[in-house]
């Protein structure tokens, strides 16, 4: 199978996956139906996502002229988890958008707001209480990390403006806050899911 083929097959595959396991996501999907996004990370080659009843199509080439374009770097991918803040990533130049912008946003709504209880899809193949078991490792594990992050967070700035008063410009503080937010949502909504599952086990 040619590398093209592959990885659009692999991306396609996932997404269609990850859209059938959040019982929302078919609301997002009406705003998409019927139009073609061109998605292009710099480091990468452009794909195109092609927006049908109930799934979507990933292409490598594609003939048509797309509905809107999205351009991006690959480590600025994660800005899609916050559609709402597009309109400033532009401003930002963290990204371009072409054509329809509210497309855009809906894409990013469509990927960037996926609800899936991770925890019971794990308990589907494992069991409870095996699920339970690892999704409270887990949770353990989030904990320190987002603990680490914050407080390296704290280090750095006193290094930055006590030690050699020095300090990032604003796009990088912007990013840096974001990733550190993002993560602590997910963290946020792990325990969250981890609470009700615990309350399903203890029913």
């Amino acid at each position: 199978m040619p590398m093209d083929a592959f990885i659009t097959a692999a991306v396609e595959t996932a997404c269609n996956q990850l859209l059938a396991r959040d019982p929302t996501s078919a609301g997002r999907q009406k705003r998409l139906q019927g139009k073609t996004l061109r998605l292009h990370v710099r480091e990468l080659k452009p794909l195109w996502f092609v927006f049908s009843v109930g799934r979507v199509d990933v292409l490598a080439a594609y003939e048509g002229e797309a509905d809107a374009g999205l351009i991006l770097s690959l480590s600025a991918l994660g800005l899609l988890r916050d559609p709402s803040a597009l309109t400033r990533y532009i401003r930002e130049e963290r990204l371009d958008i072409e054509g329809d912008p509210q497309l855009v946003q809906a894409f990013g709504s469509l990927f960037g707001e996926l609800a899936i209880d991770w925890e019971e899809q794990l308990s589907r193949y494992t069991g409870d209480v095996l699920a339970h078991t690892l999704v409270s490792g887990a949770r353990h594990g989030r904990r320190l990390v987002a603990a680490e992050l914050e407080r390296s967070r704290l280090q750095l700035a006193e290094y930055l403006t006590e030690e050699i008063r020095l300090a990032p410009g604003p796009l990088e503080v912007a990013s840096f806050n974001d990733d550190v937010e993002m993560l602590l949502e997910r963290l946020r909504a792990a325990e969250l899911r981890l609470a009700r599952l615990e309350q399903r086990m203890g029913a």
